[in-house]
């Protein structure tokens, strides 16, 4: 990112690497959230370059974001991150149908496959994959939603306050997987109010 400007936010430039998981802290309000928005192309840039493994790209939309490989993962579950009246199955597939599809149709099975994988690696407590997700705990329903994000398989995984209201040991599930999805290559922007999540 090159003097990335729009919303509040005044040329901001960083550099994240493979493997990486870059921490983005300051007090609500500060533009945290804007920032990650407009490089998900969910709020207009106005000014800067974004660069994705040497590639110019102008995300203009999140579809723009996901085809080139960035995933993000609302602070706000309940309102942008899920929709709660839909099944854990539903919620997880929705942003990767398009992996999921051949020749224009859904493929139940590898659906299926996909989601029962994320529920053992995640250890997300539920009934079954069918299960409404407004029935699930916080930290469940927070599982889903990051689930949902790398269901994309992206390059680059936005995780916007992952652990807001959820229980201890959801938190430390959460932050053990983020810790594994940078050790096996991924790029991680993780952005917190509170400094120590992002140093630890």
């Amino acid at each position: 990112m090159e003097n990335v400007s729009g919303h509040g936010v005044e040329e901001v430039s960083f550099q994240l690497h493979r493997s990486e998981i870059l921490g983005v802290s300051g007090l609500m309000g500060a533009g945290r959230t804007e920032l990650m928005k407009i490089i998900y192309g969910a709020m207009p840039r106005e000014a800067g370059t974004i660069r994705l493994d040497g590639k110019v790209i102008n995300p203009v939309s999140p579809q723009d974001a996901l085809a080139n490989g960035i995933a993000y993962i609302s602070e706000d579950r309940k309102g942008e991150g899920l929709v709660l009246g839909l099944s854990v199955k539903d919620n997880m597939s929705l942003s990767a149908l398009d992996k999921l599809t051949h020749w224009g149709k859904i493929q139940p099975r590898d659906e299926v496959m996909a989601v029962d994988d994320f529920i053992r690696l995640f250890n997300i407590k539920t009934p079954h994959r069918g299960q409404i997700i407004g029935n699930l705990s916080g930290g469940n329903q927070q599982k889903v939603a990051i689930a949902k994000g790398l269901m994309t398989k992206p390059k680059v995984l936005i995780l916007d306050e992952p652990t807001r209201g959820v229980d201890v040991g959801a938190k430390k599930e959460i932050y053990q997987l983020i810790n594994q999805f940078k050790a096996e290559g991924m790029s991680i922007i993780l952005v917190s109010s509170e400094m120590p999540k992002c140093l630890a």
